[in-house]
């Protein structure tokens, strides 16, 4: 009995869509790059106003920054000022208005390097602003028995206009701020003064004017 020829193995031919595709190494690299570059690098305004957005999302811009403050209380038994505990980057900011208002709003924020507890002041909360030699003073309205509280902010003046830069923004802003809550409190009749108040305000603005001071007793 004749043995049979073997039968030569076919050739298995694969699809084209299993085939490796020759990579051109330096276009395919240029591809990947320009659909993955990293975002542009963030400023230092931006960096600062994500920051504080995280401990108050009112937050939208930043007015003024002093590179380091340290925040004092007035004890009014002893009279005399003594350190809160609190010192570091200090920021004047606009913040959103409330859902039930449209009335501009700023804050002035102590970012504390020395403990976890921040400044927070809400300017339409202040009844006054002084600027006293070195300090910018506050008086706070408070709703406790205690009474207000007074609050000296020192500006360490690491540029020549920084204090003054400082002092000059909280007291335009707390203006604004204290201007919206009492146009809120009177009504609609203070409307068009608030437009008047409320407008952006310029550095040149800022320091074109000279600005009258009350002196208070604490």
């Amino acid at each position: 009995m004749s043995k049979q020829t073997p039968r030569k193995a076919r050739h298995s031919r694969q699809p084209s869509n299993l085939i490796p595709a020759v990579s051109d190494y330096e276009s395919d690299a240029a591809a990947i790059h320009a659909a993955y570059a990293p975002p542009p690098p963030r400023t230092n305004t931006e960096l600062n106003l994500s920051v504080l957005q995280r401990y108050l999302p009112s937050i939208q811009a930043i007015l003024s920054i002093a590179a380091n403050a340290v925040v004092y209380t007035f004890d009014s038994e002893t009279a005399s000022w003594d350190k809160s505990g609190i010192e570091g980057t200090m920021f004047v900011c606009a913040q959103s208005p409330l859902p039930e208002s449209h009335q501009p709003r700023a804050c002035v924020f102590v970012l504390n390097r020395r403990a976890l507890d921040n400044l927070v002041v809400d300017l339409a909360r202040v009844s006054h602003v002084e600027i006293a030699g070195e300090l910018v003073i506050l008086r706070v309205e408070s709703d406790s028995e205690e009474g207000d509280k007074v609050i000296g902010l020192w500006v360490h003046n690491d540029k020549d206009e920084t204090r003054e830069i400082s002092g000059a923004t909280i007291q335009e802003s707390w203006k604004v701020a204290r201007s919206a809550a009492s146009a809120e409190e009177q009504g609609p009749e203070a409307g068009p003064a608030m437009q008047a108040i409320g407008k952006r305000l310029s550095l040149s603005d800022l320091f074109g004017k000279q600005h009258e001071h009350q002196t208070v007793n604490y």
